[in-house]
């Protein structure tokens, strides 16, 4: 079975398990060409997953000293994964880092009679308090503003690459909440796929739904991932790792995805730069 590169790691420093020397070990052991620490980036607001401000520092520190003692074992790069959040969170916060790469994401959103940061995607019970507060329950309404959003992210700027950018279905099993086959669903979609074309983005396909039975499928999703492949949008494998043993999950799968949306070739990182390779 070939084995993958992954660059959105979560280590303890943030909501992940184990160090960042556990994920080291590990990748080694597996014979992986390339592994990348993503870990949440702080915001300044009360959150449980994100990194303590006061511990960036060390963080990006002890990925560096890794970076540079295993070098010639496995090719480490230092990100982060940044959180967009209008006029008070992006990407380009952090871009005096001298970082290798930066995912940036939606966890959070600020809808107008929000009073504080929406974590919409932490829990189902969370997500449905939201949507009848801040929408209505009118998910057209929830939907919009997402992927608003979500085009602003990409406008703003500063990062490589868009994780789970379909994630606003992450506790819609069984269209308990909208039809994703709708034209109006279709439309949204394309107007931020074309977006990340225009910027030249990568979006990843992103295995951590599957792997916690939120879905079936990726992020994207099928529809969703055929229609980045027409626009020519590059993508890369990601395993969104919060353990060492999810290094791999689904990586070969999410391949079989992307072949099947008519990709050929995937992009990786290595020392020049971001490289297509072929699946």
């Amino acid at each position: 079975m070939k084995i993958y590169p992954n660059y959105h790691t979560h280590t303890h420093y943030c909501d992940g398990k184990g160090t960042a020397q556990d994920y080291v070990t590990e990748a080694i052991r597996l014979k992986m060409p390339a592994l990348g620490f993503s870990g949440h980036a702080p915001v300044p607001f009360k959150s449980w997953w994100n990194m303590p401000a006061n511990d960036f520092e060390k963080y990006l520190n002890e990925t560096w000293e890794l970076k540079e003692k295993y070098r010639e074992q496995i090719d480490i790069f230092v990100g982060i994964e940044a959180d967009y959040l209008e006029d008070l969170l992006s990407a380009n916060d952090f871009a005096s880092q001298n970082l290798d790469y930066i995912i940036s994401s939606l966890h959070f959103l600020l809808p107008k009679k929000a009073e504080q940061p929406w974590d919409f995607i932490i829990s189902s019970g969370k997500f449905k308090t939201g949507l009848a507060q801040y929408f209505g329950n009118n998910s057209k309404q929830f939907l919009n503003y997402y992927y608003s959003q979500m085009n602003a992210m990409i406008e703003k700027g500063g990062f490589d690459i868009i994780a789970h950018i379909d994630q606003a279905n992450k506790f819609n099993k069984h269209k308990q909440f909208f039809d994703e086959d709708t034209p109006f669903f279709k439309k949204l979609i394309n107007e931020t796929i074309t977006l990340a074309a225009e910027k030249d983005i990568i979006i990843e396909i992103n295995t951590r739904g599957r792997l916690k039975k939120l879905s079936e499928n990726f992020y994207p999703s099928p529809a969703f991932l055929k229609m980045c492949c027409e626009k020519k949008v590059r993508i890369c494998l990601s395993a969104d790792a919060h353990k060492t043993s999810e290094l791999q999950s689904f990586l070969p799968e999410a391949a079989l995805a992307a072949k099947a949306a008519g990709y050929k070739e995937v992009f990786e990182l290595n020392k020049t730069g971001w490289q297509a390779v072929a699946l």
